[in-house]
């Protein structure tokens, strides 16, 4: 046996197939290698399909750890203590070796009795493939220290080396298993410091894809173990290879240490703590002569200025991304600043209309920016994806009225990262409005709602008293409300009606619309011809979450017309959280859509069914309170602000 490929896998059956498959293309005698899979307690069916396979191809070998490591080391390790094969290729499970590699590496390895050989590699990103890991400088004469310097500078460190099996077994050479970040450095670095011919094959011999899987990689996020294992992979690297004259802190950690830096700013999991952030700063400052001559960004170098100064509060803040929200009227959002602030630092971009904005001010703002949040979809969306840069995400909001306008259509979707729509009914509607925007670029994602904010005191005039949160424009529903009112009126005179929000005329755009006020002026001759002058109260525009308990409603109601046309019903109704949260029952008559985002003992088909509930709950048939429990859990369980905070976090993770 001459080579043997250790493989670890875990949880990798999605993408596990090219790497077999490309094994299975190999130009090589099969008696003369075997390929090692060794799996790490996979819970997706990776094991059954590799012990299936190898069941059926000889010298192919399935090995399963008895607990899941957490790691690829403790797999390679297992890999090494089972090879038979003079020479070791360690491949990872998502890669690809190319058909000519095994006769080039094994041609090179007995030609000059190399211990080790390193590679260049394939870089697959699904658009195009690039050529990596080169050096056109190396030559035969060169000493071994000079070979390592050159592939500690112009090489990343992946894992697929080359290496005599007796190198690794004479020498006790493992991986390092308690790492769970850069120990193919620290192997590499264990494998200069031991061995004798060093050699460089100047063609690819596999691919390396980095293209997004349904198996989350384990390096999406950096933080307290990731910064910890890196700053001992570095230290130890140092150690290891100082002996042959080499300083690695100088060679390569220019690019090691930003890259960790960029981690923290845009993957960080935000658990560094103290004793982490103490152990950084004091590398950082043991190798400050050589570190400040490093070739930074301002960014980073503010960054590491604050490690080496020991400021972990600067540094915290710091290593937030940038999100610049951008928009008119952020009511939505504005609100969530505290939450959003645990993942990123924050501005505002605030537009005076929805295609009006101080230009230069926005222009300052996209300088500073990393991560860009367009509220609505309107003229902030089409200007910010005209004018963002390349190394810039953004994403932009729709609510509901975006969808009668064509900002959408005219917004460059190229520039744009993902656009989100605020319910499971308005994501299609989105794709349907506008057929530009391509559905794995659409995302979804509810509004929040902060129920311990409201005042929830208990009236028993609550069980009288009914409230409509915004009636305009007409197809609020404004008249089907005061029909509601009636008929509760021939059973009880109690009942009552508050209006919240603002008239009619108050609006120019609904005042200056004849249909609109003829509308109105309908429901104001309803009142008078049904007597409910003294039964139906305009509050205003006033802080809902106090003035719900102040004003004693019991019932919310939300009788918005189902228009199917754009823009459309109703896209999450935050009136009907507002019922909830301010500790009465929201009535919902039925709008297309809202089944996926309210729960169905709350919806009615008509009026007859609201007016039928409020009784039952008024003659004590059903409890208001036990209602009111069930939909303030249905708010917190799925629209608390803690949780909207998190997914606008973990999707610009994604991006």
């Amino acid at each position: 046996m001459l080579v043997s490929f250790v493989i670890p896998c875990f949880n990798a059956v999605d993408k596990i197939g090219r790497c077999m498959a490309s094994l299975e293309r190999l130009n090589f005698d099969p008696n003369q290698y075997e390929a090692l899979f060794i799996d790490d307690c996979s819970t997706d069916g990776t094991d059954k399909l590799i012990k299936k396979i190898c069941a059926q191809v000889e010298n192919w070998e399935f090995f399963q750890l008895e607990k899941n490591s957490g790691s690829p080391s403790r797999p390679r390790n297992k890999g090494v203590e089972e090879a038979r094969g003079k020479y070791i290729y360690f491949l990872d499970c998502d890669d690809e070796i190319l058909p000519n590699a095994l006769n080039e590496l094994t041609q090179l390895a007995e030609e000059t009795n190399a211990c080790l050989i390193r590679s260049e590699l394939l870089v697959e990103n699904g658009k195009q493939s690039k050529r990596m890991n080169q050096m056109d400088s190396w030559h035969s004469v060169m000493t071994k220290r000079e070979r390592i310097e050159l592939i500690i500078k112009k090489q990343s460190t992946v894992v697929t080396s080359f290496v005599k099996t007796d190198l690794l077994r004479k020498n006790s050479i493992r991986w390092p298993e308690h790492l769970r970040m850069g120990e193919d450095t620290v192997f590499l670095a264990t494998l200069f410091a031991y061995a004798q011919v060093i050699e460089y094959l100047a063609s690819p011999t596999f691919i390396y894809f980095k293209i997004p899987s349904m198996t989350p990689a384990s390096t999406q996020r950096y933080g307290r173990r990731e910064l910890s294992d890196h700053i001992e992979v570095w230290s130890t690297a140092q150690q290891l290879l100082e002996p042959l004259g080499i300083n690695y802190i100088q060679v390569r950690l220019s690019v090691g240490l930003r890259v960790s830096i960029e981690s923290l700013i845009f993957k960080n999991r935000g658990d560094v703590d103290v004793e982490t952030f103490d152990r950084f700063s004091v590398f950082v400052n043991n190798h400050w002569a050589i570190l400040k001559n490093f070739k930074y960004s301002k960014r980073i170098d503010e960054i590491l200025l604050s490690i080496k100064s020991s400021e972990y509060a600067t540094f915290s803040k710091l290593t937030k991304p940038r999100l610049l929200i951008a928009g008119h009227d952020l009511k939505f959002i504005e609100d969530a600043v505290p939450e959003l602030s645990e993942y990123f630092d924050i501005k505002f971009d605030k537009w005076q209309g929805h295609a009006i904005h101080d230009e230069q001010q926005s222009r300052e703002c996209l300088k500073w920016a990393e991560y860009i949040w367009c509220e609505w979809l309107l003229g902030n969306a089409e200007w910010y994806a005209k004018n963002k840069k390349p190394h810039q995400r953004l994403v932009v909001r729709m609510h509901r009225m975006e969808l009668a306008r064509n900002h959408g259509s005219n917004m460059d979707i190229e520039k744009v990262d993902a656009v989100v729509a605020v319910s499971t009914y308005f994501f299609e509607r989105l794709l349907e409005k506008y057929p530009n925007i391509p559905r794995h670029k659409a995302r979804l994602m509810h509004n929040y709602v902060r129920v311990d904010d409201y005042d929830t005191t208990w009236y028993p005039e609550r069980l009288f008293t009914l409230g409509i949160i915004g009636v305009l424009p007409s197809r609020k529903g404004y008249k089907k409300a005061l029909e509601i009112l009636k008929e509760l009126k021939n059973h009880d005179e109690r009942f009552n009606l508050k209006v919240f929000g603002k008239r009619a005329e108050d609006l120019a755009w609904v005042a200056k619309n004849p249909t609109e006020m003829a509308y109105f002026s309908d429901c104001q001759t309803y009142i008078e011809e049904n007597g409910l002058q003294d039964s139906v109260d305009f509050v205003g525009h006033v802080d809902i979450k106090k003035e719900l308990a102040k004003q004693k409603v019991g019932y919310v109601l939300s009788v918005s017309d189902p228009d199917l046309d754009f823009p459309g019903p109703e896209s999450f109704h935050l009136a009907i959280a507002d019922g909830f949260a301010g500790g009465g029952v929201s009535l919902i008559q039925y709008w297309p859509g809202c089944e996926y985002v309210w729960p169905s003992e709350f919806i009615s088909k008509n009026n007859d069914e609201i007016i039928k509930a409020i009784l039952d709950i008024e003659s004590g048939r059903s409890d208001l309170n036990m209602l009111n429990i069930a939909g303030r859990s249905h708010l917190m369980e799925s629209y608390s602000v803690d949780c909207f905070a998190k997914k606008i976090a973990d999707l610009f993770l994604e991006l």
